[in-house]
């Protein structure tokens, strides 16, 4: 069978009111099961979309890590040179501001999940680092 495409205005109220309740109840099913689909797919997506991001963007490259945990050993013995006290702590810094993008990242998931913050975290693995618990 062929389909046909008709387009035409409709006053939705109007056509509304001339269907029967049965008819009205069975529009309205439909209309909640395909909102309820599309809020379903929308929440998915953004969920996907936070995940991508926590995994790309809220974490300094090994390089920095590695320059980071060097210099904190010097950092330990009294040993840092101010250009490299200014390294330590543009790297510290750099890393608070991945914190708290990460924590406001998990704060949208846990919210489109409805749960909190922690469910989120221990959802994914993630444990507060020793001095925060």
């Amino acid at each position: 069978m062929q389909k046909v495409q008709v387009k035409a205005e409709v006053d939705l109220k109007s056509f509304l009111s001339q269907l029967g309740n049965q008819e009205l109840e069975a529009f309205m099913r439909e209309i909640r099961s395909l909102l309820s689909r599309r809020k379903a797919k929308d929440s998915h997506a953004k969920e996907k979309a936070l995940l991508l991001r926590l995994n790309e963007e809220c974490s300094l490259p090994e390089s920095h890590w590695e320059r980071f945990h060097f210099l904190n050993e010097k950092k330990e013995v009294n040993s840092l040179s101010p250009s490299e006290w200014e390294e330590w702590f543009q790297l510290v810094q750099a890393e608070e501001k991945l914190r708290l993008l990460r924590i406001q990242i998990l704060g949208e998931l846990a919210q489109l999940r409805g749960i909190t913050l922690p469910e989120m975290a221990a959802e994914l693995g993630i444990k507060a680092p020793g001095h925060a618990e």
